[in-house]
């Protein structure tokens, strides 16, 4: 890989020469515009870390594993499995931390295993993407963004769901 990585390199000092492109001055110029654009979404990236976090330790993921218990045994899965499909919007880290829970648990290659890995691949930490991508582009209007993307998540849980209920119970 290392080898890859350094041929990917010189061709592109080589084509860069070719090209009597300025290499340094063209990489000073978008570390600059790099700059600028961490400059531009860290308070939001920071508001959002601190929102995360607050809801990873207010207690609330252990008030929702209360009340979905009927649920979890309705649909014959564990509460961890629910408890992703909540986190996973909100969190990647915080989903992947209940996956892996599960995977201790069950073990990789368990049903229940398979199911939380589908759920973490087919839908997508939303609250992250919508805040940050949109504020990288100055849009302020995201309301229907972000309740199209908790619904296509929503939805990925249901098929989710719907497939471990058609194939695998």
């Amino acid at each position: 890989m290392n080898s890859f990585i350094f041929l990917l390199l010189l061709w592109s000092l080589i084509e860069c020469l070719k090209k009597k492109v300025p290499v340094y001055q063209e990489f000073i110029k978008g570390v600059k515009e790099g700059l600028h654009l961490i400059v531009l979404i860290f308070p939001t990236l920071m508001l959002l870390t601190l929102w995360v976090n607050m809801f990873q330790n207010c207690g609330l993921i252990d008030i929702l594993g209360i009340v979905f218990q009927g649920l979890c045994q309705l649909l014959h899965v564990p509460i961890d499995i629910l408890l992703m499909c909540v986190m996973r919007p909100i969190s990647s880290q915080g989903a992947l931390v209940i996956l892996k829970s599960i995977y201790d648990t069950f073990g990789v290659d368990h049903i229940y295993s398979i199911l939380g890995s589908i759920i973490q691949t087919g839908s997508d930490t939303t609250l992250y993407v919508v805040s940050l991508y949109f504020e990288a582009i100055k849009k302020k209007r995201v309301m229907s963004v972000l309740l199209l993307g908790l619904l296509l998540d929503l939805i990925a849980c249901l098929l989710a769901f719907l497939f471990y209920k058609m194939f695998i119970l």
